[in-house]
């Protein structure tokens, strides 16, 4: 009995980890517009709720964040490197919780 407690307490605590959907894709256009506060960017692939092309954002409190965000970004576009996107799973907005850089 204790293990399934115990398993049940791992299972609540993890639940978000096992939420998100990954996307991993070119980058193919960056918009920076409201920068600092805001990164608009899209990629050559999706996933459901998020489709290749479809516009993806990036929004933290950290001015610093967004901007180094943003180098990595522009850097995954300037040398065709892949990044990989972590999204909440059923987010239709597509607000990227988790961004990395990816070696081709």
């Amino acid at each position: 009995m204790k293990k399934y407690v115990l398993l049940l307490v791992f299972m609540v605590c993890a639940s978000k980890a096992w939420s998100l959907e990954v996307i991993v894709g070119k980058v193919t256009l960056i918009e920076a517009t409201y920068l600092p506060q805001l990164i608009t960017f899209t990629l050559d692939s999706g996933s459901e709720n998020c489709p290749a092309g479809a516009w993806i954002r990036w929004e933290k409190e950290s001015t610093e964040n967004n901007l180094a965000v943003y180098s990595t970004l522009l850097a995954a576009l300037l040398s065709g490197n892949k990044v990989r996107a972590h999204i909440e799973a059923g987010d239709t907005k597509c607000m990227v919780q988790y961004i990395h850089l990816l070696k081709s």
